[in-house]
């Protein structure tokens, strides 16, 4: 037999599971989304070292605010940029080199967004079989109140004790006497 504390107990659990369901997916988005940023940044540097191969390479850069600012690059030297290496410590890298960090960075984020596909997966397991046996209990626990049913109402006698449990209208008077009123 189930008892309604049981079945609280349950719908807490498949709250739970379900709201930790939603959090692991706005982290799976937050990833895709830095994922996305460091390919765009590798074929922007990739096209910039394509350039530099030819001869010279140009981009017009964005900075903020709607303002954008032209870059040119000589091949007298190689290209740089600066990137972030850890810990909020900039150094400045060669293109290629700022390539390679940011592919072992999207590697390591695309590992990670698997590791939380897999939780997720799990956990929306999880989550089935827990609404499967809720709504199991759920339904054990409405079944002996639908063992006995409420009596008929057009009953010859009914008992004190119904009488007691009911309470009576009590009709309201209106200032005219016996005329009805809104409220009847």
């Amino acid at each position: 037999m189930v008892d309604r504390t049981e079945l609280q107990n349950k719908a807490r659990l498949v709250e739970s599971h379900r709201q930790h369901l939603e959090e692991l997916q706005r982290r799976m988005d937050q990833i895709v989304s830095v994922i996305n940023e460091h390919q765009v940044t590798e074929e922007v540097l990739s096209r910039l070292i394509s350039m530099e191969e030819a001869g010279e390479s140009k981009a017009h850069v964005s900075i903020g605010a709607g303002v954008t600012l032209h870059y040119q690059h000589n091949t007298s030297t190689k290209g740089t940029a600066m990137i972030d290496l850890g810990s909020g410590i900039f150094g400045e890298r060669n293109w290629q080199e700022v390539i390679d960090i940011l592919a072992k960075r999207r590697d390591e984020f695309t590992d990670l967004q698997e590791t939380l596909l897999k939780q997720a997966s799990s956990i929306e397991e999880k989550l089935g079989q827990l609404a499967k046996e809720f709504n199991e209990a759920a339904e054990k626990l409405q079944a002996p109140e639908s063992q006995n049913p409420p009596q008929p109402l057009a009953q010859p006698q009914p008992s004190d004790e119904a009488n007691k449990s009911t309470p009576k209208q009590r009709r309201r008077g209106s200032m005219f006497g016996s005329e009805l009123t809104l409220d009847d």
